[in-house]
């Protein structure tokens, strides 16, 4: 009796202590990846230039790791003082983002590029959409350096090398690695993520 006494004191005072507190999220990971995509950003653009960063939003709550994404990308490219940045999210109705895979809709990217004439980089935190070959050839015409982070997509070498694409950044696939602890920002990037470029090869596993 004494025991389940204890157990029972035990249980109400974690549920006590535990009430009105939202679960805690590692955002260390999401900080990495923002900032380090800023870095490869600017190095595409050779320090000079206007980019749009998109995300998905939603709606009234707060995504914490996409803020940190975002914040983490927008801190570090304020660093390059000849870089412009400016930010947009993409609210997609649940239908829409089941339809889309969850990427950005073409037409909504499309629009982007045109109300924002003059950029040089279109940013997205989120998968790319499908294409028409007449919609790659027309999406090349912006002149737009294309950076995508978002889950591998088995189609994103071939976007890579007709132009549609110029950096993409993807989780690590397979089981981790064995490595010692990250000293760097960029080694603790390399832990999770990989670059791929019209060179590169599939992501590492």
């Amino acid at each position: 009796m004494i025991a389940i006494v204890a157990v029972g004191v035990a249980a109400v005072s974690v549920y006590v202590a535990s009430r009105g507190r939202s679960p805690k999220v590692n955002l260390d990971t999401y900080q990495v990846l923002g900032a380090v995509t800023a870095e490869e950003t600017a190095k595409l653009l050779a320090n000079k230039g206007r980019v749009l960063a998109m995300a998905r939003g939603s709606g009234d709550a707060t995504n914490p790791s996409v803020e940190a994404e975002l914040k983490a990308f927008r801190d570090t490219l304020k660093k390059h003082r000849t870089l412009e940045i400016s930010i947009e999210k993409v609210e997609l109705p649940p239908m829409q983002m089941m339809a889309s895979g969850g990427g950005i809709p073409a037409d909504q990217m499309f629009k982007a590029l045109e109300t924002h004439p003059g950029l040089t980089a279109l940013v997205l935190f989120l998968g790319f959409p499908p294409l028409l070959d007449s919609e790659v050839a027309a999406l090349r015409k912006y002149g737009v350096k294309i950076v995508v982070v978002s889950a591998f997509q088995p189609d994103v070498q071939r976007l890579l090398e007709r132009g549609a694409i110029h950096l993409a950044i993807v989780p690590k696939t397979g089981p981790p690695e064995t490595a010692p602890p990250a000293r760097t920002l960029r080694e603790r990037f390399d832990q999770d993520y990989t670059i791929l470029t019209p060179i590169s090869d599939a992501p590492s596993r």
